[in-house]
């Protein structure tokens, strides 16, 4: 798996060609995560346009290969929670959020082994794709799954080292890019990456100009910023793993 991110990543690298390369950072990331046996923390997303700010917190923890709890929450006038969560016999998630307004709608559970089959870590993210507030590429990158791996490296049109500074911090090395939407978009927006020499990923930014009310107002831009700290091989709480019906 880790093979194939190193090809699309080198594939998509900046012409400059340093001692440190951006797509040798980020595979050292992906590989620091793919390696981890259980990883626990958290990541704050901040999203800010027009002068006003929305925050979506993520507490996560998981044991590898089928245990995880992950609950978000978002402030503002309209406050969310949501909760994916596997004792690795089971696993649930809330309804997709176009169906949380519906009376009575009860949570999803499911198997984790399915037809003989057993799910991991990923396979949950996908379940509850539409179930969750902010999927974010330090989850994606942290669950190193070749699907989500997939998704956020597309994102990528561009790959540029712009050597060490400091984030949260902590001496990180500083990577940018143009974002997509995925593989087949046109640019739509630049990226920040800051992953410490450890390969943790600690800060992602994103800044994107975008269209409101069909095109009939002046675009927005809209920077969204994640800062994370996850601890890989950390304990985690049994108690957490506890599937809510």
């Amino acid at each position: 798996m880790i093979t194939t991110v190193i090809a699309l990543l080198v594939g998509i690298q900046g012409p400059a060609a340093t001692k440190v390369s951006a797509a040798g950072i980020m595979t050292k990331m992906f590989a620091h995560y793919a390696d981890a046996k259980s990883v626990v923390g958290t990541i704050k997303m901040t999203l800010t346009a027009a002068g006003e700010s929305l925050h979506t917190n993520t507490n996560v923890q998981f044991d590898r290969p089928s245990k995880i709890f992950l609950h978000q929450t978002r402030d503002g006038l309209h406050p969310r929670e949501w909760l994916l969560v596997s004792d690795a016999k089971s696993f649930s998630y809330d309804p997709p959020n176009e169906q949380s307004k519906i009376f009575g709608q009860k949570r999803h559970v499911e198997y984790v082994t399915q037809h003989g089959t057993s799910q991991n870590l990923g396979d949950f993210l996908s379940a509850a794709a539409q179930s969750l507030g902010d999927i974010n590429p330090m989850i994606e990158a942290m669950i190193s799954s070749k699907v989500w791996l997939q998704k956020l490296t597309g994102q990528w049109a561009t790959l540029v080292y712009r050597g060490k500074v400091t984030a949260n911090g902590q001496e990180c090395h500083a990577i940018t890019g143009n974002y997509r939407d995925n593989v087949s978009a046109p640019p739509s927006g630049t990226f920040e990456a800051y992953v410490t020499e450890d390969g943790e990923f600690v800060k992602y930014v994103l800044h994107q100009r975008v269209s409101v009310a069909n095109g009939v107002r002046d675009p927005v831009d809209v920077t969204t910023t994640w800062d994370a700290v996850l601890k890989i091989d950390a304990p985690s709480d049994p108690a957490l793993y506890r599937v809510l019906p």
